[in-house]
């Protein structure tokens, strides 16, 4: 349970930059004329409400690879941590490119930093 309970550093990491990311977005666009509350609104409805589908299969991947990976065995964490940023990003990565929604891209950069974070939160965790 301990696994599955350390991806709240994912969940909440990658939230924060995009949640960032929107906001800067949005002030830095030109064509609106938002302010900083309405930035953070705008934000907020595109990371939460828009974002759902990405949340639904980035959290189910998230157990599901947890499951498969670290579960079982828990040794070789990093690269079974590292495989499953590859599998997950993969999508995203795909997906960012072909639709030009740089947001997921910034995602994944930022679940590749939350990833070597949750590393440290497991070793100590599980004593490995």
């Amino acid at each position: 349970m301990k696994i599955i309970a350390s991806n709240w550093i994912n969940i909440f990491g990658i939230f924060i930059v995009t949640l960032f990311y929107a906001v800067t977005s949005n002030q830095l666009n030109n064509d609106l004329d938002y302010s900083i509350f309405q930035s953070i609104i705008a934000g907020l409805i595109l990371v939460c409400l828009y974002g759902i589908i990405f949340w639904s299969l980035f959290v189910a991947s998230l157990i599901i690879l947890d499951l498969l990976l670290i579960v079982k065995k828990q040794n070789n964490i990093r690269q079974k941590l590292l495989i499953e940023w590859i599998v997950i990003s993969g999508p995203f990565t795909y997906w960012g490119i072909k639709y030009g929604e740089w947001i997921f891209l910034v995602a994944i950069v930022a679940f590749a930093i939350t990833q070597f974070c949750r590393e440290k939160l497991l070793i100590k965790a599980l004593g490995a």
